[in-house]
């Protein structure tokens, strides 16, 4: 019984210290973090984000949906079509959507002026150039740069 409660003992303080250690680290992945990932790893992180994006959006029709039967007139918020519109931004729509992320994200991350920007702003600025929409991909840029510290 004595060395069971050793071993509980030491697992709950190894799992505390990793906690905070852990809780310390930059949590924001970035082109620094991004460059350092082999590409399996960009690929499942990738792969996970746009679930998670394609999920969200799932929610937000289940919601809409259940307020349409409950609520005679019922009309769906502005707010609601903007979180439909902004997670759209970052899902393209192409078949190798993933490896076309990682291939765009690449390219971006390689001038040294991106390497503070976030992932989420990077997709949405690297899509945006994809689809044409230079201009809002430029602004995005500079406001990214901007909250990044960049002076470029």
């Amino acid at each position: 019984m004595r060395q069971s409660f050793r071993i509980t003992l030491s697992v709950i303080t190894l799992l505390v210290i990793g906690n905070i250690l852990f809780a310390k680290q930059d949590k924001v992945v970035d082109g620094n973090i991004w460059n350092r990932m082999k590409k399996d790893n960009k690929l499942y992180y990738v792969t996970g984000y746009l679930n998670g994006l394609e999920k969200a959006e799932k929610i937000i029709d289940i919601n809409v949906r259940t307020q349409k039967k409950n609520e005679f007139a019922f009309t769906e918020p502005f707010y609601v079509s903007q979180m439909r519109k902004n997670i759209r931004d970052y899902i393209p729509q192409e078949d190798n959507r993933i490896y076309l992320i990682i291939e765009l994200l690449n390219a971006f991350y390689a001038d040294s002026h991106n390497i503070k920007i976030t992932f989420e702003a990077a997709l949405r600025i690297t899509l945006a150039r994809h689809l044409g929409d230079v201009e809002k991909s430029d602004f995005w840029l500079n406001e990214a740069r901007r909250r990044a510290g960049n002076k470029n």
